[in-house]
């Protein structure tokens, strides 16, 4: 066996250009597919990573309501129920927020922006401000209820500083306009990605603005210490709240729904997510609060299955490019073949096996291939390598699917696993004919052939 190998890997190097030649065309294709899979794992991660930030956690339950004229607006008002289905103390949960949001019009002057506002209530969150990295004034005193804690895009693009008010122009839950006034205190670096960056004000004081009592809030957000618990702590909490006797869906588990209906649903949640007024008027009436519990992998499922199409089309190109390849190796081993047919003769006129013949050919193959995928895989290692620490920040609509700025690429076994296996299997398939007809040459013929 182990003499087997060692003719195989000498003959490699007997024909080392051709090897060369062969194991650059494999090499390429492995880079490609390596980079495609580490860039679509890295860019999920990313994804799952920021839009937890910009929504706020990991679990979400909202909550729905019926106004007079049945027109359901975001609300949690008798949070009773939740209270009793969400265990603050479970090591599985880092921390539990409640909050409200909106979406206003920031005016200073003459100069308007576009800014999502989230109510926080500061004495609740005792750990809110260790995530602020704060440019511009303090977070230590939170007691004004009309504060304003300022991104610094919106603050440059405002031209306002710490201390210095401003109007706010936004709509209740029920799509009322209303104006308030803010004095920034603290400007802080946008964390947020996509554009989700977050404005922060007092619980209390945003919810007199969009028509909530100062106790009601909209969404329940939930982190967790270990990502991969979502579904457990989902489906824990939906059924505590089904046993409590509560109104409670999930809407994108509790029926098969289509591809529109998913959409609809999904910029419906979203809106309330984010502060957008309710305009729906209920089918059903119900009384109390309906609730909605949602986990980020299910808002995360339009990102997942596009970053899977991309997978698909790029292991496509691999296939492709191997098949190319496979030509190549299959006429590069008849030319070998017929280049040593003395040769195989000789090792068959001293009793070398046919299984033998064929299988230093099915070796010269293996170690052709496994020796470009390698180098596939360090050339895929020093581009993601240079690639990750450059900084794409300041390039429009890439902030979402990255990490502060860079890239990452994840190489997951599983791909690597899969891309050598199909890489070997091309491989030995294109050198087996070649390989099966040197295996069958009769030594007399082959030792009398003049090549």
């Amino acid at each position: 066996m182990w003499g087997v190998v060692r003719i195989a890997f000498r003959n490699t190097r007997r024909q080392a250009r051709r090897s060369v030649l062969l194991g650059g065309a494999i090499a390429f294709g492995v880079m490609i597919i390596t980079l495609v899979n580490a860039f679509t794992q890295g860019a999920v991660g990313n994804v799952r990573s920021n839009f937890s930030y910009a929504a706020g956690g990991h679990i979400f339950v909202t909550g729905t309501e019926l106004t007079e004229s049945r027109r359901e607006v975001g609300r949690i008002g008798d949070d009773r129920p939740l209270r009793a289905a969400v265990d603050p103390s479970d090591p599985r949960i880092a921390s539990v927020h409640r909050r409200s949001a909106a979406y206003g019009s920031l005016i200073f002057g003459a100069r308007t922006v576009s800014q999502q506002i989230e109510g926080v209530d500061f004495a609740a969150e005792e750990h809110f401000r260790r995530g602020l990295q704060v440019r511009e004034g303090s977070v230590e005193d939170l007691s004004d209820p009309q504060l304003l804690i300022l991104p610094a895009k919106a603050a440059d693009r405002l031209g306002i500083r710490v201390g210095e008010s401003l109007l706010v122009r936004l709509q209740s839950v029920t799509g009322q306009q209303n104006v308030g006034e803010f004095r920034v205190v603290a400007i802080i670096e946008d964390t947020g990605s996509f554009g989700l960056s977050s404005a922060y004000t007092s619980l209390a004081y945003l919810n007199s603005l969009i028509g909530l009592e100062p106790w009601e809030y909209q969404v329940f957000s939930i982190f967790l210490t270990d990502m991969r618990e979502i579904e457990a702590v989902a489906g824990e909490i939906y059924q505590a709240l089904v046993d409590a006797g509560a109104l409670v869906e999930r809407p994108y588990s509790d029926r098969a729904i289509t591809y529109d209906d998913e959409v609809e649903e999904g910029v419906a949640v979203l809106g309330q997510m984010f502060g957008q007024a309710a305009a729906i008027i209920a089918e059903e009436p119900w009384e109390g609060t309906k609730f909605a519990v949602m986990t980020l992998d299910e808002l995360m499922k339009p990102v997942v299955a596009a970053m899977g199409v991309l997978d698909s089309i790029a292991l496509g190109i691999f296939v492709i490019l191997l098949v190319i390849t496979g030509v190549g190796i299959l006429n590069t081993f008849r030319m070998i073949i017929i280049e040593r047919t003395r040769e195989i003769g000789t090792m068959r006129a001293f009793g070398m096996q046919k299984g033998t013949v064929r299988s230093i050919f099915l070796w010269e193959a293996a170690f052709i291939s496994l020796g470009g995928g390698a180098a596939g895989l360090v050339l895929a290692g020093v581009i993601a390598f240079f690639v990750s620490r450059a900084t794409f920040q300041d390039v429009p609509g890439l902030d979402f699917f990255l990490d502060n700025g860079h890239f990452t690429f994840i190489v997951t076994p599983a791909d690597l696993v899969v891309n050598l296996g199909i890489l070997l299997f091309i491989s030995l398939l294109s050198a087996l004919l070649p390989a099966n007809a040197a295996a069958k040459m009769a030594p007399a013929k082959a030792l009398g052939s003049h090549y």
